[in-house]
């Protein structure tokens, strides 16, 4: 069994966060095609809400919460070097999860017709409604099995993280976007593009829905393949029968709550999307902006925290538990502020940037510009969350998470309902708004719940997220000045130069901040010396 070893949190999380920017940079890719080939449409929000429903159905029986559930089952075995220990465990639960999730497909592809009139409640015009259903139906059975891959993925990858490798878990979601990319290509080439819902046909929905499930298909056995060259062979068991996984799963019965109400919050926020024809276009779009910095500065701080988390609580050393939580959230925020001051400053810039093809309208940008803006607060609450969440799973609290999502679920409630006392594109600014709101309350409550439970070490995080926050503040408020001067001097203001400006404007505040916060204190240093050296050998690997 290959077990990496000797490796540091800022190292490991520079790995993954290389691999995760070129994964999200597809993904972003991914869904502004789905908007410049499909449109500001009825159809449009269709694809997006198929290919969201698996992994809404995922998030709602237990969510990405499986690997930070298995990473810490794992951990010990890991280190006793018992890789048939680890192929039971994570083989167990995985046979559970293909058994849980073929009971859900089949209980979807039942729902067909009550799930797609759920989608098409908002929707006001009769007629757009039953065309909107009928062609669901056979969208939604096409997509409904990614979830046994979406199953099999996060397995692999969890198994993959307790083990220490962070590169192909990063990366395997690639794979995926680019057949989504290729599919939709092909689907313009053949068919054109800004296809209404009276227009489509078989083959439409056959391309799109079989296009799409092949992608999520190549990357679950990526991950599996990634698994198995550690030598760990992960192949789904009869867990039930394991007491080790009867033990995960009892730990996953109180979690399948918190994955549940997430799931609800999802469904409901892009339910209600669409309103408006291409909102949910608009806010998935959104999403991924939100997604990207968070995938950059807290996730793979987490994964690389994760197994040295639940390391520490297991030896019972509090003062390890805390000093590595503490930095770990001031390491990842030197990357989540300043993306959060740079999508609210330039948030209005890059959505013209990103209105290619049947988005290139007013109306398209200006959903696009109030959903991007609207959700910087989510960047900076969402991370937190994710950070405070490996902390508590990795300490054996599984109320915390619960008891926060609870609070995200009511907030985002809230503003939910305040959004459809609006229509057009202020529906998709007030959906983004409350969830920006609900995942900052929500994140700092979990994060003042584990505070209270760690050692006073001698790491200063407040000092570290106040001067994180004032160059943020500084460097992309300076940003978004030179943003809006570059922009008067540009008539018309294509998407070319959008692109432009905003790219100018990012490094200009990036500069900034790096050069002020360098000159602070050691950890901007060290973050830029880690990402130099892992490039470097990723350059080195790719040459040889």
């Amino acid at each position: 069994m290959n077990v990496k070893t000797g490796s540091s949190v800022a190292g490991d999380s520079a790995t993954s966060a290389i691999w995760t920017l070129l994964s999200r940079i597809s993904g972003f890719g991914r869904v502004v095609l789905i908007g410049a080939v499909l449109g500001p449409s009825y159809f449009g929000n269709l694809f997006q809400l198929a290919n969201q429903l698996p992994w809404l159905a995922f998030d709602l029986a237990i969510g990405a919460l499986l690997g930070s559930l298995l990473v810490p089952a794992l951990v010990r075995h890991v280190t006793n070097e018992d890789p048939e220990s680890v192929a039971r465990v994570a083989g167990g639960f995985l046979g559970l999860i293909v058994l849980l999730f073929s009971g859900i497909i089949a209980i979807v592809l039942l729902l067909l017709g009550p799930i797609a009139e759920l989608f098409a409640l908002p929707i006001v015009d009769p007629a757009t409604r039953q065309q909107f259903v009928s062609t669901a139906g056979p969208l939604l059975a096409l997509t409904a099995p990614q979830l046994i891959g979406y199953g099999v993925a996060i397995t692999g990858q969890a198994t993959q993280h307790a083990m220490g490798y962070y590169k192909i878990p990063a990366a395997a979601s690639i794979a995926e976007n680019v057949v989504v990319i290729a599919t939709l290509a092909v689907f313009g080439i053949v068919f054109g593009t800004g296809i209404e819902l009276e227009q489509v046909t078989t083959s439409h929905v056959l391309l799109l829905g079989g296009g799409s499930s092949l992608g999520v298909a190549l990357h679950a056995g990526i991950q599996l393949w990634g698994v198995s060259r550690l030598g760990v062979r992960l192949r789904p068991r009869a867990g039930w029968n394991d007491p080790d996984v009867r033990q995960l799963v009892r730990q996953a019965i109180p979690t399948s709550g918190t994955a549940f109400l997430n799931g609800t919050r999802l469904l409901m926020l892009l339910t209600i999307s669409n309103t408006v024809p291409g909102g949910v276009v608009a806010f998935q779009l959104a999403l991924n902006v939100l997604n990207v910095p968070v995938a950059l500065g807290a996730k793979p701080v987490v994964h690389a925290l994760l197994p040295r988390l639940s390391g520490a609580y297991q030896k019972d050393d509090m003062a390890e538990f805390s000093d590595r939580y503490l930095r770990g959230v001031g390491f990842a925020f030197l990357l989540t502020l300043p993306a959060a001051m740079a999508v609210a400053s330039l948030g209005w810039l890059l959505s013209v940037g990103v209105a290619v093809g049947e988005m290139d309208s007013d109306a398209g940008r200006q959903l696009l510009a109030f959903g991007i803006t609207g959700v910087a607060g989510a960047i900076i609450g969402d991370g937190l969350y994710h950070l405070a969440t490996a902390a508590s799973y990795s300490s054996s609290d599984m109320a915390g998470p619960l008891r926060a999502q609870i609070i995200r679920v009511g907030l985002t409630l809230l503003g939910s309902a305040a959004a459809m006392l609006f229509s057009g594109p202020e529906v998709v600014l007030c959906l983004a708004v409350s969830m920006s709101m609900a995942d900052l309350l929500s994140g700092l409550y979990l994060h003042r719940r584990v505070r209270s439970k760690l050692i006073a070490g001698e790491y200063g995080l407040v000092h570290s997220l106040s001067r994180s926050a004032g160059c943020a503040f500084v460097s992309f408020g300076l940003a978004g000045l030179v943003g809006y001067a570059a922009s008067l001097l540009v008539d018309p203001l294509s998407v070319v130069n959008a692109l432009i400006i905003s790219s100018f404007a990012v490094l200009v505040g990036l500069a900034g901040f790096v050069a002020v916060r360098s000159r602070l204190d050691n950890e901007m240093r060290g973050l830029i010396d880690e990402a130099l050296g892992r490039v470097q050998t990723v350059s080195t690997k790719a040459a040889i």
